[in-house]
């Protein structure tokens, strides 16, 4: 009887181990390699991206550089309405989240997401976290 309740405890302890290895949580989404991006990802790496706005006073210019390493860099220089100058350069890592989307990795928490993307006679529009963007492609 100790023999049949022990292999039974053994078959349990099994089943509750094997149980929970698989509810590990996993994130089912679509995936898009870069086979499906390789014409947007040469025109996204090949030139460097700019945006100029006014806003109070001050001129804004943001630049964004692609890189086909998965990396990129975000210039924003702001030329203030008394003359001075600012320039803070930002570092990410990116990479294509659905077929018209790209993801921006900061930092751990600090994502931005580049949307809609359409790329044509050297400009490039979307939605850079829901704001819309107008870039001119610079050689």
């Amino acid at each position: 009887m100790k023999t049949r309740m022990m292999k039974m405890m053994g078959w349990m302890l099994m089943l509750v181990g094997m149980m929970g290895l698989t509810s590990c949580e996993v994130e089912l989404r679509p995936w898009y390699d870069d086979v499906c991006h390789d014409d947007y990802t040469y025109e996204l790496c090949s030139r460097t991206w700019e945006e100029s706005w006014m806003e109070n006073g001050n001129l804004y210019t943001q630049r964004l550089d692609f890189y086909n390493n998965r990396t990129g860099r975000e210039v924003l220089r702001i030329e203030y309405w008394d003359g001075d100058v600012s320039e803070d350069i930002y570092r990410f890592n990116w990479k294509w989240d659905g077929y018209d989307c790209i993801r921006m990795e900061y930092g751990p928490g600090d994502i931005s997401y580049l949307e809609d993307i359409r790329i044509h006679n050297n400009t490039m529009t979307g939605y850079l976290d829901n704001i819309k963007v107008y870039y001119k492609g610079r050689w």
